[in-house]
């Protein structure tokens, strides 16, 4: 028997949920989320750390929601900059939205308390982590029948992702997401010794420095 989690929360916590044109996908969204809070040990969103993984690119202030709306935003922006000046391309505007918004829902089994202590005592067993949010996403997402394009974009954004091929949405949201964390970095918004990730020529503004 698996807790009650509110939908009406998540759509609080992700407002951009109410941009999804397709009825059918934009409750799937929702499914989603209930699906893998009610698994986890979050009850929210924005219970959720915001981190890109465990301790990489830890934000000082915010939870997950900053970074899966932003990662959206960001997203949507993009597509929208290129249609602006060259509206013969095409891309879907609602798995943007979606993909966007369902990137990290794997978070929720990798993030969890209960687990991060199982693998850091078991490594040896259980693997640490088992497998990665991009992996527990894509169960997730195909779990409650969100399109494959939307499992694609969990497994595709992050570093699995180097070993298939990329769907046009899911290339936008990788790129999306990958800037939306190394911006961060640059920025000082982040915890200074989580974002060896970014590489070595980062220099970060401090906070109040122009």
């Amino acid at each position: 028997m698996h807790k009650t989690i509110s939908r009406e929360h998540i759509l609080e916590d992700l407002p951009e949920i109410a941009e999804i044109q397709s009825d059918d996908l934009r409750e799937k969204v929702v499914d989603a989320w209930v699906f893998a809070l009610e698994r986890s040990s979050f009850d929210r969103v924005v219970d959720i750390p915001g981190e890109g993984s465990p301790n990489v690119f830890a934000l000082k202030r915010g939870t997950q929601d900053a970074h899966l709306r932003g990662v959206t935003r960001l997203a949507l922006a993009i597509y929208d900059e290129f249609a602006r000046t060259y509206p013969e391309a095409r891309v879907d505007r609602d798995i943007i939205l979606a993909g966007g918004l369902c990137h990290d829902i794997g978070k929720t089994w990798e993030f969890d308390p209960i687990n991060l202590k199982r693998w850091r005592e078991r490594g040896d067993r259980y693997g640490e982590p088992s497998f990665r949010h991009s992996a527990y996403g894509t169960h997730v997402c195909l779990s409650v029948g969100l399109p494959e394009e939307i499992g694609h974009i969990c497994m595709g954004h992050s570093l699995e992702g180097a070993h298939i091929g990329h769907s046009t949405e899911c290339y936008i949201i990788r790129q999306a997401d990958h800037a939306w964390w190394h911006v961060a970095a640059a920025l000082d918004l982040c915890h200074p010794e989580t974002i060896g990730f970014a590489g070595p020529n980062l220099r970060v503004r401090p906070i109040g420095m122009q």
